[in-house]
């Protein structure tokens, strides 16, 4: 069997553990795509969402095991795992709308279009070639371990060309906050927080208000605005996304019954990807472009999707707040202040 060949099961086990690693801090992003992608109901849930990640990175581990049948096993599971990829994939292509499949959690690019399914094809040849590796009674560390001298120059050389396509075409979608600068962050808020209730700034121990950032937004028509204009004319709640994952599109999907549950704002989508040929966002009114993800690094809106409150005193007023449920939250703690008190503008601080 030729030596190549021990490449496809390598493969597929990087992309495991890329796949496993993105998927398992957020869950939640996960169990939003299976919604999207309309999977039968006994899939669909938080348990198998936690699994998910944990499995591709067990399929991962016993692709790189030198006993046949460990990789056997691997190797089936493997195929039997982009083979659902593909079909679900293949199904999305129908959807009108398309969602975003969310399959390398929060890398790459998210939407499903010809580009997605042509991956998950190669993927799918790669699983049959690691099966036939594996009915021939071989592994993929037993083809390296039967390398030539020259082999090894064909490995590193993939290896590299890999690398270069990683650096080159790969990366994060514009705006995506690294886990150090997130936690930057955090400090930052939590000292800013400190010194407030050290000098006496009683209600904003809990919430530091501070001006609403600038920042050139671009709408539909290619016009554009900033956040204090925006809050001049009306205190808004600002979504903020810079992906397509699950949770960003479930977010999206809930922006209207958000605008139906507080009338006395805005209530808009800000997203650092461009828009408005998205059909996931054709329906929404008021959407903006953030270019360069100025806005959105400005806000220290942290993971996708997000939500801000913009007083129309040109101050912050609450967030940022992350992930679905928690903006939920967030609309009804606004929704329930404003009800109680409706001659109190939208520029108290929401925490």
């Amino acid at each position: 069997m030729h030596s190549a060949l021990s490449l496809a099961p390598f493969c597929l086990a990087a992309v495991l553990v890329l796949s496993g690693l993105a998927k398992l801090p957020d869950p939640a992003s996960t169990h939003s795509m299976m919604s999207l992608l309309r999977l039968p109901g006994f899939l669909v849930k938080r348990p198998v969402a936690q699994a998910l990640p944990i499995g591709e990175l067990a399929v991962a581990a016993l692709l790189l095991t030198p006993w046949r049948i460990t990789f056997a096993l691997g190797a089936v599971a493997a195929f039997l795992l982009f083979l659902s990829f593909w079909v679900i994939i293949a199904r999305a292509m129908t959807f009108e709308p398309r969602p975003s499949c969310g399959c390398f959690g929060r890398v790459g690019d998210h939407r499903v279009n010809a580009k997605t399914v042509t991956r998950n094809t190669i993927l799918l040849a790669l699983s049959v070639l690691t099966a036939w590796v594996a009915l021939e009674g071989q592994t993929g560390m037993g083809l390296v371990m039967d390398y030539a001298a020259g082999d090894w120059w064909w490995l590193i050389g993939a290896v590299l060309l890999a690398t270069v396509a990683v650096l080159v075409l790969g990366g994060g979608p514009s705006g995506t906050l690294s886990r150090r600068e997130r936690r930057r962050m955090e400090r930052d808020a939590q000292r800013a927080q400190e010194e407030a209730a050290t000098t006496g700034e009683e209600a904003d121990a809990d919430y530091v208000r501070t001006p609403i950032p600038q920042g050139i937004l671009i709408d539909a028509n290619n016009g554009t605005t900033t956040l204090p204009t925006l809050a001049r004319q009306q205190a808004q709640l600002v979504v903020l996304a810079n992906c397509w994952c699950g949770s960003t599109v479930d977010a999206i999907s809930r922006i209207p019954g958000w605008s139906e549950q507080l009338p006395q704002l805005g209530v808009r989508l800000v997203h650092t990807l461009h828009p408005f040929e998205e059909p996931r966002v054709a329906e929404l009114e008021g959407t903006l472009w953030d270019p360069g993800s100025q806005v959105y690094q400005a806000l220290q809106a942290g993971a996708s999707p997000a939500a801000v409150l913009l007083g129309a005193d040109g101050l912050l007023a609450g967030g940022p707040v992350n992930g679905v449920d928690d903006i939920d939250q967030f609309v009804a703690d606004i929704a329930e202040q404003l009800a109680q008190a409706p001659q109190v503008e939208a520029d108290q601080p929401v925490g």
